[in-house]
């Protein structure tokens, strides 16, 4: 067995353990959140729920990138978790429902968005650069058709969470954003993936996994969140 294959073993044993309790972690938290917002009888732990992922992930983000965004973002989301806290049981902690789901929707759209702008390099397109090196002209162009494609999904997401909120049941509506997101971010790279190879059937492509993995490793690789 060559020397180099043995760090990615390696890497890949630990991550196993981690890997095995992830799914079932995310399933937990999803029907606890669920319940606590459709059961009616815990609003204030619903919405601390809710929060407390986009608390997190948005300090994390502040201290790694050094960015306001990121900071008033976790200034924002530490409101709405004391808010929640503080008056569990008033009528009012069920408006702040919406908020986080709006919020990670939005943060994902804009991810996404700021890729498009002219002179950027859209961001599928800087993952497949970073799987496949050199890409033909219509890959790149398709790279930057899934990108804003992502943008689509997460404004129409954004925008359900809301509209649901408003003039659906609230059963409905935490159905949507507490269980049927990641199938929905999941879907979408099924379809995509499937539509690619067969639009594109003479092109070298990589398995999903693969592709998913690279979206995680160029997250990993802007230490300062500075990517072009």
């Amino acid at each position: 067995m060559s020397s180099g294959a043995a760090p990615d073993e390696a890497n890949v044993r630990r991550a196993r353990p981690w890997g095995a309790l992830l799914i079932p972690g995310f399933i937990a938290y999803a029907v606890a959140t669920h319940w606590a917002m459709a059961s009616g009888r815990s609003p204030g732990v619903g919405t601390a729920l809710a929060v407390a992922p986009v608390l997190a992930g948005s300090l994390w983000l502040a201290l790694r990138t050094r960015r306001a965004g990121w900071a008033g973002l976790a200034a924002v989301a530490a409101a709405v978790l004391v808010a929640a806290l503080a008056w569990r049981t008033a009528p009012f902690v069920n408006l702040l429902y919406p908020v986080p789901s709006v919020i990670v929707y939005g943060a994902l759209m804009w991810v996404f968005g700021r890729t498009l702008a002219p002179g950027r390099e859209a961001l599928v397109t800087r993952v497949a650069r970073r799987v496949h090196g050199t890409l033909p002209d219509d890959i790149t162009a398709y790279t930057r058709q899934v990108t804003w494609a992502w943008c689509l999904l997460f404004g129409a997401m954004a925008l359900a969470s809301a509209l649901l909120f408003a003039f659906g049941p609230l059963e409905t509506w935490s159905l949507f954003v507490n269980v049927l997101t990641l199938p929905l971010i999941a879907g979408m790279f099924v379809v995509e993936y499937a539509f690619r190879l067969l639009r594109y059937r003479t092109f070298s492509h990589v398995s999903l996994l693969t592709a998913v993995r690279a979206f995680h490793e160029l997250g990993r690789a802007a230490p300062s969140g500075r990517g072009r």
